[in-house]
């Protein structure tokens, strides 16, 4: 099988750990959002190579829209917050409110990285994590948080797709709209020419 040079880059840094040891790997996929699909079908195909006999490393693919929603209907607000979106119509204002209160839930115990640990809480020792459907939380809730707070005790390899945009060398633009983040601790890896 053949991959893209990006993502046969992510694969080899991940077999690369399990086998030489040190600090697992910490990536970003950088996409275009408009090719989430095609990204989607480009992780399967990652998951192929890494499972194959001489790498054998499990995938643990991890949908954040599924943990979004989750953490919402198990914060008991998600009535109230539907109802508080609707209200706000095109009112920017009330809006950003809506929007700050899911990023609370999604911040606060447990928050999106306890949510994102219990997934992972059966998986074996040579397990590559990949979190995907980050544009599920935009703009509530910014995705350098969730690899910060993951970094502190999560011994596997951990590769986000990210939707979004590089600015110059280290600047992340999360959905091609956010104003550019600085500080990922994560290797970039943009997918093919993205701007």
């Amino acid at each position: 099988m053949s991959l893209p040079e990006p993502l046969l880059g992510i694969g080899e840094r991940i077999v690369q750990y399990f086998d030489g040891g040190g600090s697992p790997p910490f990536q970003l996929y950088v996409y275009d959002p408009n090719d989430e699909w095609a990204v989607r079908r480009e992780l399967d195909d990652l998951r192929l190579w890494l499972g194959a006999a001489g790498r054998q490393v499990n995938v643990a693919a991890i949908s954040l829209a599924k943990l979004f929603w989750a953490a919402i209907e198990d914060s008991g607000w998600m009535e109230e917050l539907i109802q508080a979106e609707r209200a706000a119509g095109d009112d920017q204002d009330a809006l950003n409110e809506v929007y700050n209160s899911v990023g609370e839930v999604l911040r606060d115990g447990p928050g999106l990285p306890d949510l994102v640990r219990a997934e992972l809480a059966d998986c074996g020792d040579r397990t590559a994590v990949f979190l995907y459907r980050a544009g599920s939380l935009y703009p509530a809730y910014r995705t350098s948080s969730l690899l910060d707070d993951l970094r502190t005790d999560l011994a596997l390899p951990v590769t986000l797709l990210y939707p979004g945009s590089v600015v110059g060398d280290f600047g992340l633009r999360f959905m091609g709209r956010c104003d550019p983040a600085y500080g990922y601790r994560a290797r970039i890896v943009p997918r093919g020419d993205i701007k």
